[in-house]
C-alpha cells in the first residue's frame, strides 16, 4: 500500500521554511557547518532503516577541512568552487556539479584549491536503521 504525507491545513507553510538569511553556521573540521537535517522540532529524520542528515559546507579559501572519518556515509553534492578530495590517502579533484561518495570509516579530507573563493557543497549522510555502526556490532 502506498501512503502519502500531507501537509495538515493547520500547518502554516512558513514554518517549513528555514531561511537563508537567517542561516546560522558552526565552526567545525576547520570551515563552516549549516546543519539542515535533521531540524529540531521540524523534521525527524530517523527512520525504521536509516537515519540521515544534511549540512551546508562552506570551506574557506586556501582552507583544508581536518582529516577524520566516521561510521556514517556520506555524499557530497558540490555546489561551488574547487577543492581536492583526499580519501584513505588518494587524491581527486572536486568542482561544481560534482558528487562524491565517502564510504563508512573511510579517512578524508578537503582542500580547498582557491587563494580567494569558498568551497560550497551539501553533505548528506545516513547511517544504518539510524544506529551508529558501533551499536550494532558492525
Amino acid at each position: 500500500m502506498v501512503t502519502r504525507d500531507v501537509v495538515r491545513s493547520d500547518v502554516d507553510v512558513e514554518s517549513l521554511v528555514r531561511r537563508g538569511d537567517r542561516a546560522v553556521f558552526t565552526d567545525e573540521y576547520n570551515c563552516k557547518l549549516r546543519r539542515l537535517y535533521p531540524w529540531p522540532g521540524t523534521v525527524e529524520t530517523k527512520r525504521p532503516v536509516t537515519e540521515f542528515g544534511a549540512i551546508w559546507v562552506v570551506v574557506g579559501p586556501g582552507k583544508t577541512v581536518d582529516s577524520h572519518n566516521h561510521d556514517e556515509e556520506e555524499t557530497f553534492i558540490v555546489i561551488d568552487g574547487r577543492a581536492t578530495l583526499k580519501l584513505e590517502g588518494r587524491e581527486t579533484a572536486l568542482q561544481k556539479g560534482d558528487v562524491a561518495y565517502i564510504p563508512r570509516f573511510a579517512e578524508h579530507e578537503l582542500r580547498n584549491l582557491s587563494a580567494t573563493e569558498p568551497f560550497v557543497f551539501v553533505d548528506i549522510y545516513w547511517d544504518w536503521e539510524g544506529r551508529s555502526a558501533v551499536n550494532r556490532g558492525v
